[in-house]
């Protein structure tokens, strides 16, 4: 499996899926290149969710799918505001 570390900006926060098993996308947008993001996890699916659009900048982990996609395990806002760091940071730091 392909581990990768990246960090960017996260944009088109989007619920694909909420049942059976919850899926979110998102594009990160790094220095670079523009990465198609999935978060399959549901305690990681519910905090990104709480992001909005083109504002906030991650550092994820994850590994690459066959498609090239992004499988998140992991991330953390490197520029949280009050309610970020409140409502995602506090229990993001319970979850890992």
């Amino acid at each position: 499996m392909n581990k990768r570390a990246v960090t960017g900006i996260a944009d088109k926060i989007r619920l694909v899926s909420a049942f059976p098993k919850i899926l979110v996308r998102f594009t990160l947008h790094t220095k670079n290149e523009d990465i198609n993001c999935f978060v399959a996890r549901r305690d990681l699916a519910n905090l990104i969710m709480f992001l909005d659009d083109g504002i906030f900048e991650l550092s994820v982990f994850g590994h690459y799918n066959s498609r090239n996609q992004l499988i998140i395990e992991k991330f953390t806002v490197k520029n949280p505001n009050s309610f970020i760091r409140e409502f995602v940071m506090k229990p993001l730091a319970q979850v890992c």
